[in-house]
């Protein structure tokens, strides 16, 4: 079953409540609109509901960062793959991903969500 996302829904792009999700996801493959970009990592049980963190692991190079659940368009439960309406450089290009900062920090979290486009989402 694919969730379409592009509608006003409950991950926050209409400024709606936002329903929990990131553990869920753990593991799901990220496809972007030109792609595979990655993994959800087992580390977004540690960011909260609002973001995700990708594993963007290449052949050699492994980089994670951090997503916005405003950011997801589709989740398709049985493929257990989720859709971001960003190309894979965008997502690649993003902020590393660093445990030590604190996701909580609205500094950090704007930068996220203005990498996205997504100011004044976090």
């Amino acid at each position: 079953m694919t969730e379409d996302l592009t509608a006003p829904h409950p991950y926050g792009t209409d400024g709606a409540a936002r329903r929990p999700l990131g553990p869920d996801l753990v593991g799901y493959t990220v496809e972007a609109t030109d792609g595979s970009v990655g993994k959800v990592d087992a580390v977004s049980h540690e960011v909260g509901t609002e973001h995700l963190v990708i594993d963007t692991r290449d052949v050699l190079l492994s980089k994670k960062v951090l997503l916005p659940i405003a950011a997801v368009t589709a989740i398709d439960e049985e493929a257990r793959t989720l859709s971001v309406g960003h190309d894979a450089e965008r997502v690649k290009a993003a902020p590393r991903f660093d445990r030590d900062m604190r996701v909580t920090d609205p500094g950090y979290r704007t930068l996220i969500d203005e990498h996205y486009g997504l100011a004044g989402t976090g």
